[in-house]
Parts: C-alpha cells; structure tokens; sequence
C-alpha cells in the first residue's frame, strides 16, 4: 500500500485554483492583519502536501476585487499579496515552470498569481503587461457574465471572444501567460481554442457527460482542450459535482470520465476552496444570480484534503505514475510550455 505522505514528498502536487487568497486579502483590508501566508495557508498546504497553488488576487466582481473600481482593488490585492510574500521565507512566487521546481526542492511553496475573470485588464494590453511585470502568469478570462474581452458562461447571448478578447489572447500567447477558459461562454470556449497557440487550461470545471451543468465542460470542449495539449482541473464545489450532497466518490467519478474521454494526460485537480462564511457566500451568490448549493464538499473541504484525492485515485487502480501526472505533472507540463 502506498506511503500516501511519502508519496507526496516524491512527486508535484498542484491545485489549480482557490479563493484562499480572498480571505488573506480581507483580513488585511478590514482587519490589518498581516503574516497569514504563513499562518494561515502555508499550515494547509503542508498538511495537504501541496507544493503549487494558483493564487487569485481579484477578478470580475468587487466580491475578487475588494473594490468597485476592478482594475484598482486588483491592484491593491496584488500589493497585499506581494507584501505577504516578501514576509515569507516559505513561498515562492512563481514566474516560470523553474521556479516551482526549484520551490520543490527547497521545501517551498509555489504560487502562480492570477484572476478571476480578465475585467481588471478593461481594454488596455498596456494594463494586461502592467499585471505580467508584477508577476501574473495566468488569467481565468471569464466570471459567469460579459466583460471586455468576451462572454462567461452566465450570459445568455453567448457571444464569445471580442475584438479585444482575441487581442488579449495574442499578447498573453506572445508574453507566456496561461489562458484559463473556467466560467467563460461556449462560444468564448471555443474561440480560445481555436485561437491559442498554446496549451489552455480550465482551472476548475467538471465533466458535463458526468453531470449536466452549465459550468461543466461537454465531450467537444475536452477534446478540444486536449487536442491544445491542455488541462482540465476538476472542481469540488458541490453544485458542480451532482445533485443532491455528493461526496468524494462522485468527485472521483469526474476524474474517470475525464480520462476515459481525453487520456491521463489531460486531467488535473482544481478545487474550488471557499474560504466565506455560508452567509457572505449566498448573499453574493444571490446578487450574481448564480445557483449554489452546499458550500463545500464532504471530504474535500480544504486543500489540506488532498492526500484523500490521491488515495482515492490509488484505490480505483490508477498507477502511481498516471496519479502523479494527474495531482501536478500534467499542470507542470503545461507551465513549462507556457511559462518557460
């Protein structure tokens, strides 16, 4: 039986997406608190053996941003984020693929910043530089609704890309920086990948053939990423997994799917860890009109629970290389074309 702490320590583990970073950032906005990376998130990586974490620092909504004004509380967000980690001797801010590994090795903690949803960037490459010069290296292009570069998947005209989403897309493919195709539109989908020129990722989505749901991406969609060389990070939030209460099991349901459909080769883990209160999450929830259920996933619901993720794979056959690929090295493989 597999060491699974041990086996952890051998391989890349990498979760690709999370709203951890929401909380640090509040707690130094309403509370003045400082020192959290280490106090707060650095204790659920390590119990979870999580060497890479995608770390968002605002979005498409004052609920990312901490602001009305997108493109200034992102940048504030990125200032907090950024004094945390020159606080830190435990984490790394990756701006390629060899600094995770080098965190690896080091014993630190890897974190790739990005947002969720590209509205920060308004219509302004200039702006969208701005963010890869302070470190950013990838952008979930959409949140649910419509922003310049094009539609999220709440927007019942499904519009896709803009005349600036398609500029924007070019120049995060010239710098190095992940596009992230989570919440966008299927025609927004599809104009990415038809666009990019290099591998795309959904940070945090599930497999529609497993569950129907909007935000779950169809058998097309995932061959199509795969056809890119990309990754889909498979998602715990309940209200994306099934209906119902689902658990662990049915979480792992979405892997086999997804592998089945598109190989092992393309498949990762993206849990989507809210941080809020149930309250504060269903009341923006409400406001966005968007469909939530239970707020987190029994078994899943912290990062810390990763070492469950793997033992689950371990316990359906997978072999310990395909579980390596599927916990980091397929994310890696990514980052290293991408980032360099």
């Amino acid at each position: 039986m597999t060491d699974v702490a041990a086996f952890h320590e051998r391989i890349l583990v990498g979760n690709m997406h999370d709203d951890l970073g929401f909380e640090i950032a509040k707690a130094k906005e309403e509370r003045n608190q400082t020192g959290l990376l280490d106090t707060l998130y650095l204790e659920r990586m390590v119990r979870g053996g999580v060497d890479l974490q995608f770390y968002t620092v605002g979005g498409d909504d004052r609920h990312f941003a901490g602001h009305d004004d997108l493109t200034l509380g992102t940048l504030r967000r990125i200032d907090i984020f950024l004094e945390e980690l020159d606080r830190s001797p435990h984490f790394v801010l990756a701006r390629n693929a060899r600094d995770v590994v080098d965190a690896k090795r080091s014993g630190k903690r890897a974190l790739v910043m990005t947002i969720e949803g590209a509205g920060p960037v308004r219509e302004d490459i200039s702006l969208l530089r701005t963010f890869y010069r302070l470190g950013m290296r990838s952008i979930c292009l959409c949140w649910f609704k419509a922003n310049p570069s094009g539609d999220g998947v709440g927007e019942v005209r499904d519009g896709g890309l803009s005349n600036f989403g398609r500029e924007l897309i070019a120049e995060m493919n010239r710098l190095g920086m992940v596009v992230d195709i989570s919440q966008c539109g299927p025609r927004t989908v599809a104009d990415v990948l038809a666009l990019s020129t290099h591998p795309v990722i959904a940070s945090h989505s599930n497999a529609a053939g497993c569950y129907p749901h909007r935000r779950n991406l169809t058998d097309e969609q995932l061959r199509a990423l795969a056809a890119r060389g990309g990754v889909i990070g498979l998602t715990s939030f309940p209200a994306h997994v099934r209906d119902g209460t689902p658990g662990l099991e049915h979480f792992l349901d979405h892997v086999d799917y997804a592998v089945k459909r598109v190989g092992v080769d393309h498949v990762g883990i993206g849990l989507n860890i809210i941080p809020h209160s149930v309250e504060v999450a269903s009341a923006f929830f409400d406001r966005s009109k968007i469909e939530y259920s239970k707020m987190w996933l029994p078994g899943l619901e912290d990062i810390d629970r990763m070492p469950e993720v793997t033992r689950g794979l371990l316990a359906r056959g997978y072999s310990e290389g395909d579980v390596e690929k599927i916990m980091g090295g397929n994310l890696l493989r990514v980052l290293s074309t991408v980032m360099g």
